[in-house]
């Protein structure tokens, strides 16, 4: 997991909570670590296509 993206806050935080032992690993709780993990591999590959386009239009102008 990389960046600061918002799933990838969440994740931090809920495995925080883990180390805490505030909350109990379950499988509701690794269903949400999952899509989090997917989500964030999805805003990580829109990321880095703006980042491309912005490259993309500062070569062209």
């Amino acid at each position: 997991m990389s960046g600061n993206s918002l799933p990838a806050q969440l994740q931090k935080v809920l495995q925080s909570h883990l180390a805490q032992k505030d909350i109990a690993y379950d499988d509701e709780l690794q269903g949400i670590i999952n899509r989090l993990s997917a989500l964030n591999e999805s805003v990580e590959e829109v990321k880095s296509k703006i980042l491309e386009n912005r490259k993309a239009k500062q070569t062209t102008s």
